[in-house]
């Protein structure tokens, strides 16, 4: 049975700040609620994971058994971080997209790193489980499977979603599809709630989490933790969430569009789910109020934005994106707590 509720955590994770715009599209006035994960202590949204799935999996005869988990780069780094704490020693299996601020992060903190390179036919995603896995046997860790884990999605059901939609007042919350635990998470929230708030998940074209890749666009994804180039294990459920496509090049140039303004630093996948809200408001036929689940912040990008992440997406296209995201910032002001009532309901 997966715990309700999060274990007592001796770090400072949870309730990350909530910092709210007002939109004007189509003569309306929206409200863009950005929830800021980059505040936890290990600097992501992973960090509620982390500490979720660790603090339910240790074996309380044996509490300092060694720690090994597959991941993408955020949630190895926060677990590296909690085992470098609690003086436990973790293995993380990645893949080589990880990104430097990542790799050096989970190494500073005393973790091995592995990187899993993906046989013919087998996603970047799928080496790092089956590498994990196969560690874990050889070395008798303890495996966490964060992308099969029930736990995962658990972390989020049971924390991060009440924390942000418990009050109500919000009309859609976006989140991104990535490998699938956040979304399932908020799913099952809202499901069982009874919240009338909308989910919308937002993935770029060749990812495949919770629906087929757009034909032809299938892997190929230069972001790490935005997209997925598997099924996710999370992905059954009933009744399907919408899912909106960002392409990686908008998500770059909003990158580049948002550093030059007074909005949050964000993250790559943060910035693709901001743009999906934007794109989604500018639909809407009624003021509406939105919020994004903004997974972590620039720090991890930053260094290798231009020679990593740019070269990847055709430059066209970025500059397309950079001129129409360039132009909507004026329509994006702070909210002061005094106008929040502008809004109508």
């Amino acid at each position: 049975m997966v715990p309700s509720f999060p274990s007592e955590c001796p770090f400072q994770i949870g309730f990350t700040p909530l910092t709210r715009f007002f939109v004007q599209m189509n003569g309306m006035t929206h409200e863009l609620a950005v929830k800021e994960e980059r505040f936890n202590e290990f600097g992501s949204i992973k960090d509620r994971v982390a500490w979720y799935v660790w603090s339910h999996s240790m074996n309380s005869a044996d509490p300092k058994r060694a720690i090994i988990d597959a991941s993408s780069g955020n949630y190895g780094y926060a677990l590296a971080r909690i085992g470098e704490r609690l003086g436990i020693p973790v293995t993380i299996v990645s893949s080589p997209s990880i990104s430097h601020f990542n790799a050096d992060g989970i190494r500073s903190a005393g973790a091995r790193l592995v990187i899993a390179e993906a046989q013919e036919g087998e996603s970047s995603n799928g080496a790092r489980m089956r590498v994990a896995g196969e560690i874990a046997e050889a070395e008798d860790s303890l495996f966490l499977d964060q992308y099969r884990s029930p736990l995962n999605p658990a972390a989020h059901q049971n924390w991060t979603a009440p924390e942000l939609l418990s009050g109500g007042g919000i009309d859609a919350c976006f989140v991104a599809a990535s490998s699938g635990g956040t979304a399932r998470g908020f799913a099952d929230y809202i499901s069982n709630s009874g919240s009338d708030t909308e989910l919308v998940l937002v993935e770029p074209f060749g990812s495949c989490a919770f629906v087929e890749a757009d034909k032809g666009m299938a892997g190929g994804l230069c972001i790490p933790g935005y997209g997925s180039g598997r099924s996710s294990t999370f992905s059954d459920m009933t009744t399907k969430p919408e899912v909106l496509r960002v392409c990686e090049a908008d998500v770059l140039a909003a990158y580049t569009a948002f550093r030059e303004s007074d909005f949050p630093a964000l993250g790559l996948s943060s910035l693709g789910v901001v743009v999906g809200a934007l794109e989604w408001l500018s639909h809407a036929d009624t003021p509406k109020r939105v919020a994004c689940v903004c997974a972590d912040g620039d720090e991890r990008y930053s260094d290798e934005f231009e020679e990593r992440y740019l070269p990847k997406v055709d430059s066209d296209v970025y500059s397309k994106a950079l001129e129409r995201l360039t132009a909507l910032l004026p329509l994006i002001q702070p909210v002061h707590e005094e106008t929040l009532s502008a809004v109508a309901r």
